[in-house]
């Protein structure tokens, strides 16, 4: 709860800052962004298929917050034989802010970003007495940043590298996270 305050904090000083520095309004058709995630990974021994899409509110020209949702499928051979799978879902909250833009390419943007994930997944409890596999809530807390670049009107792909600051031993994605991604309307 401590990081959420935190990272609310942060971003609201973030757009005090970034207001300031707006030079005129951005019209309302154009505020709404809608990006996410698509995973197709197919291979002898793991499968994971799985989507994130997502819905943003650009409240400065440079800062962009949103909610979204994710829900991934993984199968896995395990080495002692046999396949095993899980599901990945639930809900998550992240903010964008443009660090620099047309480093490049037109249009490119140079990002800083912050997303929270609080996901149901299965995972081995070795601290029951006996241990086995569980169900339950995980929250990840990760920052970074990355790079977009313009693929045309106002749709651009993306790669974000972030980093897990919460580290829960059970927590189903591994520093660092590395994604890729198409959003519509930055």
């Amino acid at each position: 709860m401590r990081y959420l305050l935190l990272c609310i904090c942060l971003i609201c000083a973030t757009s005090l800052s970034a207001q300031k520095q707006d030079k005129e309004p951005i019209p309302p058709s154009e505020r709404f962004v809608y990006g996410g995630n698509v995973v197709l990974s197919f291979g002898t021994n793991f499968t994971v298929i799985g989507a994130s899409p997502t819905i943003g509110y650009r409240v400065t020209e440079r800062l962009t917050a949103g909610v979204g949702g994710m829900y991934f499928y993984q199968s896995w051979r395990s080495p002692l034989g046999g396949r095993s799978s899980n599901s990945l879902y639930g809900p998550q909250a992240y903010a964008r802010f443009m660090v620099a833009q047309d480093l490049i390419n037109d249009g490119d943007r140079l990002f800083a970003q912050s997303d929270y994930y609080y996901t149901n997944s299965a995972y081995y409890d070795v601290l029951q007495q006996e241990p086995a596999w569980t169900r339950g809530w995980i929250p990840q807390w990760f920052v970074g940043g990355g790079y977009y670049t313009s693929l045309g009107g106002r749709m651009f792909g993306g790669l974000t590298v972030m980093w897990d600051l919460i580290q829960d031993r059970n927590a189903p994605f591994v520093n660092p996270l590395i994604q890729g991604g198409v959003s519509f309307g930055l």
